[in-house]
């Protein structure tokens, strides 16, 4: 410890105007001299010690009558360690635009605010910290790495303007933080190195619009199961490294409009299994994939313009998808996912479009899902799907078998009416009618009493009987195995 006889001039100064919360300032007056970049020369009347602080924060010193208690310095060198290891301060703490020697180390304190805006640290050790009201970082300079895992802050995490540098770590490990208000860090916030939230609980968001994150290679964002109110980074955000929500909810809109998200060998935004009402992805450039595999959304917002990223689908579950397009933007978002033909995302979007009344586009992705899987079958199975497509569309186009049955209903009658038959039998029989004897040819179940009456001698005529035979069980068929495929499935 130290007596009042101890303490340097700044350190008394300090002394005497904590019972009334008044402000120290040492800075000098000129930009050269308080550049804080610079705070490692500034000398014995800037300097204050850490002991210095930790005792008025312990309540070394009463408050005046009425008065409330505030450790509030600014532009000073802080010596030594500020150690509150498992402390419960009594007052305010508002360190800014200082310059810390050591960094300093709040493991398993209780803090009143506090805030270090503005101020230059070598790291800032605060795991387990519990802050009864908002930790005020905004405009600081942290080398070496922010730990705040199982910390609780009653209001916000403040960033904005902040630069966080561990590049070849983590910035900011907030793995189970809880802050009631989240985390702000907007008007230029950066971080070098890994922005890390596991399980964490943000109350009112993340909120890192025109952030700047740079991880290149690895995470610039980690949210992993977590559970935050919503989840913004528009306005011009860019990050170098992936942006993981996996198995995160989210009480609201996850925006990534206009942001850059550059992860080039590997997911980009990896969004596996994650909850939310909406996510906007119409105006993210990305260079990596986007992952919503299993993911459940109300709205999905995608572009509409140039391509955008490729997404990993399977299994994604949504009501929406925004802006309205027709099918075939749609169809090549599906048949660009990087996992190949999987037909779930065929399923989904032909279920929103069949929700919105638009039973035709409906009948159009199913009917593209079937063209895509018979082209990875057999053989055997591309030639059976080929013919289903031809003659009804996999059950999507009946139709098309009216057109075919009346393509060869007219080239047999026409054929059948410049010839002339023999009857089977001799006597009265039924009167010839090539269109009666064409339909009881293409026509497998029943008769008209004509295919049985006559018969042919002229080789090319016969063949072409035989050849109406075998279409009209074709088509018989196709339009039994489309119909049932169509009713099994709707």
């Amino acid at each position: 410890m130290f007596s009042y006889d101890e303490l340097t001039p700044p350190e008394r100064e300090l002394w005497g105007a904590f019972p009334e919360g008044c402000r120290v300032d040492l800075r000098a007056g000129t930009p050269e001299d308080d550049d804080v970049a610079g705070g490692q020369r500034w000398g014995p009347d800037r300097t204050v010690r850490a002991v210095v602080i930790r005792s008025l924060l312990l309540g070394s010193v009463d408050g005046g009558r009425g008065e409330t208690p505030v450790v509030h310095l600014v532009g000073a060198r802080v010596s030594g360690k500020l150690k509150l290891v498992f402390s419960e301060a009594c007052c305010v703490l508002r360190l800014e635009k200082c310059w810390f020697e050591q960094e300093p180390q709040l493991y398993g304190a209780k803090l009143q605010v506090t805030g270090f805006g503005g101020s230059h640290l070598p790291g800032l050790q605060a795991n387990t910290v519990t802050v009864a009201g908002n930790l005020d970082l905004m405009n600081t300079r942290i080398r070496g790495g922010v730990s705040l895992a199982n910390a609780r802050f009653d209001g916000s995490l403040l960033l904005q303007g902040a630069h966080l540098s561990n590049p070849s770590g983590v910035a900011l490990d907030g793995s189970r933080l809880q802050a009631g208000s989240g985390i702000v860090g907007r008007n230029g916030f950066r971080a070098d190195g890994e922005i890390r939230l596991l399980e964490a609980r943000l109350g009112e968001g993340l909120h890192l619009e025109g952030a700047r994150l740079h991880h290149p290679g690895g995470t610039a964002l980690c949210a992993e199961n977590s559970q935050i109110a919503r989840v913004d980074c528009s306005q011009g955000f860019a990050a170098e490294g992936a942006i993981i929500l996996t198995g995160a909810t989210i009480g609201g809109r996850i925006s990534f409009e206009a942001a850059t998200i550059r992860h080039p060998t590997g997911h980009a935004v990896a969004c596996q299994r994650l909850t939310a009402p909406e996510v906007n992805l119409r105006s993210t450039h990305t260079e990596g994939t986007v992952d919503l595999r299993h993911a459940r959304l109300d709205v999905l917002h995608i572009p509409n313009g140039a391509p955008g990223p490729l997404v990993h689908l399977d299994g994604l579950v949504y009501r929406s998808l925004e802006p309205p397009l027709p099918v075939e933007p749609r169809r090549t978002l599906i048949e660009s996912d990087p996992d190949g033909y999987r037909p779930q995302p065929y399923q989904q979007l032909a279920a929103v479009y069949r929700s919105l009344g638009h039973d035709n586009d409906a009948r159009q992705v199913l009917l593209a899902q079937q063209r895509r899987r018979h082209r990875h079958l057999h053989p055997a199975g591309r030639a059976w799907g080929l013919l289903l497509d031809a003659t009804v569309g996999y059950g999507y186009r009946p139709w098309l078998a009216a057109l075919w049955l009346l393509a060869f209903t007219a080239l047999g009658t026409a054929v059948f009416h410049t010839h002339t038959p023999h009857p089977t039998q001799s006597g009265p029989g039924p009167h010839f009618s090539a269109l009666a004897y064409t339909l009881d040819l293409l026509i497998p179940i029943g008769g008209l009493g004509q295919r049985t009456a006559w018969y042919w001698t002229t080789p090319g005529v016969q063949r072409l009987a035989y050849l109406l035979i075998a279409v009209g069980w074709l088509l018989t068929t196709a339009v039994i195995a489309g119909v049932t495929r169509t009713l099994s499935r709707n």
